[in-house]
């Protein structure tokens, strides 16, 4: 009995435990379904009859619970509690046994297996695959969605990019043609691409590969009409902007035709933008659309334009009929322009009949090699603020204007290697410069004069000549500091002209030779002339009214008319150690009052010294002239050391002039002429004998041939016929 309730009761646990276990793992509906297949498998297995007092069986130790639940055919012992006590154990095995066993006791029921079956967890895992599958799909949905939604604002945001992009190309396109005067057809060109802009719409951008690009090259890219290469000609019918990174070449190209006319979108000019301009072997013409020459006067004539960053290099080019004249609001173009911030090059290079030939603009370190400028509508060549410009071998002829105008903010580059022929203006003007330097300039037969100095400061000219000028150099407009040094003129009207503004002025070691009207015209303030020599000019040196604190020095004046002009309106002029030989008229005229003549030597001529002021005369030796010193001066005028040797007369003091002789030497045929007031010891007296000889011989030669010509004549008059002894009377003697 009692193993048989054990046993029942393992059973019972081992159920209640699958129960509890099957209750945890599974869903509450799936657990309510397997306690019920439970309890009717407990149900079952209890035996008829015996369920009654089995099932009312109380174990006092806790097992009469278990026992009710014990089936009947295990011999009813588990349906009581091992102890009697109470009477619950004899409860229990009353109703635990059956006294009347059935024939057929019923078979023990194996307990089934708790939790899900195994169809059950296959529906389950299916379900589970199919949930998962459709997790997924839908995920995979949702991301397609996302993803669909994120390309198409992608491509909403691409779009509107792009055409942002577009507007802003279209309006920079717009921008830049408005800027370089609205022209009817203008490429640009950029490192990645070609921009056409068409009356000033942007029609096309070509895609370009990166690298240089030549006119051969961007031809194939434009519209048919744009550029056009016919053998060795290249006509030119747009206007060309490049950009920075570009370098755009056009080269061994005979003929480059840029097309223009009387307006000014006609003109095909070329900016280079920040990009690099090369020309090699080529020449470049303005023409109208018929191919003819421009006019000087059209608006419309193209041009290059170096802007900053921008660089043009010419090399064996010439460049003809480009450049626009000024016209309304707009100043003139030039030719080839360096603009602020540029730089660039022109080698061996030829600019003919442009508007103005070349403009340096604040470039930087720009080389002028044998460039050559020539008849441009106004100035040749022009620097303009410019740092570091290089030049040489330049000439600049037959231009309108001036051969090279210098000017602008100032700018220590020194100026050199110039030649200058035939321009309208001058052959050079430098003007509000200071420091400047100016070497190596020649130039010749331009209308108004070599070089022109006009507001400048400390500037030095050295090795300058100057052919038949009307003004060989000229400084005006309160200039200073100026030294000019080894300068050259020949021919022309004046030499030198020093204006009355000019202060501070040195010429130096020159030579000036043939001015018609004068050698140096002075008319400034403290102006020094040290070793000129000046030949056959008409005046040698004049001193103008207004003049002050001039001082010559070692200069030396052979031929002309007049030697030393000192006018009366100047003021402290000094001459010292001046040699004038044979000058026709005078050596010096003195009539800048308290005038100062020191030392010198004056030879021949028609009068040594003439003094119509004041004056102090020492140490002058005057040999030769026919008048040595005339005086004309109601001031005093004192002359000391002074040795007069002339050939007619020696001094001539005019009635009621002062004079002062002393120490002094006066030799002539008449020595004194007038009264002057003697002191030390003079020496006063006829000529010295030698000069009487000098005097004598050509006398004496002169009436040899007259005696010989007195017996030509009569010879021939005579004939050759003898004259016959007179006849003696018959009967005399």
């Amino acid at each position: 009995m009692t193993s048989s309730r054990n046993h029942t009761r393992g059973l019972a646990r081992i159920i209640l435990a699958s129960l509890a276990i099957g209750a945890l793992t599974l869903p509450v509906t799936a657990g309510s379904a397997a306690a019920a297949t439970a309890g009717n498998a407990v149900a079952q297995s209890t035996p008829p009859g015996g369920s009654d007092t089995g099932g009312s069986a109380t174990d006092p130790g806790g097992d009469g619970s278990g026992s009710g639940s014990d089936p009947g055919g295990d011999g009813g012992g588990s349906g009581g509690g091992s102890d009697p006590g109470d009477g619950g154990g004899s409860g229990g095995g009353s109703g635990g046994g059956n006294t009347n066993p059935d024939p057929d006791p019923p078979r023990a029921v194996t307990p089934r297996p708790t939790g899900p079956s195994q169809q059950e967890l296959e529906e389950k895992r299916q379900q589970e695959e199919q949930r998962k599958a459709e997790e997924k799909a839908a995920k995979e949905a949702a991301e397609a969605a996302r993803k669909a939604e994120e390309k198409r604002l992608k491509e909403i945001e691409r779009q509107r990019r792009e055409a942002a992009e577009r507007a802003e190309q279209a309006a920079k396109a717009r921008a830049s043609w408005d800027e370089r005067g609205r022209p009817r057809q203008m490429v640009t060109i950029r490192t990645d691409r070609v921009e056409v802009v068409d009356n000033g719409r942007l029609t096309t951008l070509v895609p370009r590969r990166p690298g240089s690009l030549d006119l051969q090259g961007l031809d194939r890219m434009l519209p048919a009409d744009w550029i056009t290469i016919d053998g060795d000609t290249a006509t030119v019918n747009t206007a060309i902007v490049l950009t920075p990174g570009v370098n755009f070449e056009i080269a061994d190209i005979p003929t480059v035709k840029l097309t223009g006319g009387p307006e000014v979108p006609d003109a095909s000019a070329i900016y280079t933008g920040s990009g690099r301009l090369t020309l090699k072997n080529t020449t470049l013409s303005g023409v109208d659309r018929g191919g003819q020459q421009l006019p000087m006067d059209a608006v419309g004539r193209p041009f290059l334009e170096a802007a900053g960053g921008g660089e043009i290099n010419a090399t064996d080019v010439t460049i003809t009929d480009m450049g626009v004249p000024e016209h309304g609001q707009a100043t003139a173009e030039p030719a080839v322009g360096f603009n602020p911030g540029s730089t660039g090059s022109l080698v061996r290079t030829t600019l003919q009949r442009n508007n103005v030939g070349v403009e340096v603009s604040k470039a930087q370190g720009v080389q002028l090699d044998g460039l050559t400028v020539t008849e441009s509508e106004g100035d040749g060549i022009v620097l303009n603020g410019d740092r570091g410009t290089r030049m040489a071998n330049l000439r600049a002829e037959k231009n309108g204007g001036n051969g090279m105008f210098v000017g602008g903010d100032n700018s220590d580059r020194p100026i050199s290697g110039l030649t200058t022929l035939n321009n309208k203006l001058y052959g050079l003007v430098v003007t509000v410069q200071k420091g400047t330097k100016i070497s190596g300039i020649s130039t010749e037969a331009d209308e108004a004069g070599g070089l022109r100095l006009n507001q400048v400061e400390n500037v030095t000219v050295t090795d300058f000549a100057a052919t038949d000028q009307p003004i060989g150099i000229f400084t005006h407009v309160g200039s200073t500091g100026i030294v000019l040094d080894n300068v050259r003129t020949n021919g022309g009207r004046r030499g030198v002209v020093v204006e009355k503004s000019t202060t501070n002025l040195e010429l130096k070691n020159s030579t000036i030779e043939g001015a018609r009207v004068a050698g140096v015209n002075v008319g400034g303030k403290e102006i020094q002339v040290n070793g000129v020599q000046i030949t056959d000019a008409k005046a040698g040196v004049r001193v103008e009214r207004g003049a002050a604190h001039v001082k010559l020095t070692g200069t030396t004046i052979d031929g002309g008319r007049d030697g030393v002009v000192s006018s009366p309106g100047a003021q402290d002029v000094t001459i010292t150690d001046l040699t004038a030989n044979n000058v026709e008229d005078g050596a010096i005229r003195l009539g800048t009052p308290h005038a100062v003549v020191s030392g010198g030597t004056i030879n021949g001529g028609a009068t040594g010294i003439q003094v119509t002021g004041p004056a102090t005369i020492t140490a002058v030796a005057i040999n030769g002239p026919s008048a040595g010193m005339r005086v004309r001066s109601s001031e005093m005028v004192r002359a000391e050391n002074v040795a007069i040797e002339a050939t007619d007369l020696g001094l001539d003091v005019s009635p009621g002039s002062q004079m002062v002789l002393a120490n002094s030497s006066v030799h002539a045929l008449e020595a004194v002429r007038g009264v002057f007031t003697p002191e030390g010891a003079n020496n006063i007296s006829l000529p010295p004998l030698n000069l009487l000889a000098a005097m004598g011989v050509p006398l004496i030669l002169l009436a040899i041939v007259l005696e010989q010509v007195h017996s030509f004549r009569q010879r021939k008059v005579g004939g050759n016929k003898k004259r016959l002894p007179p006849a003696i009377p018959v009967g005399a003697g």
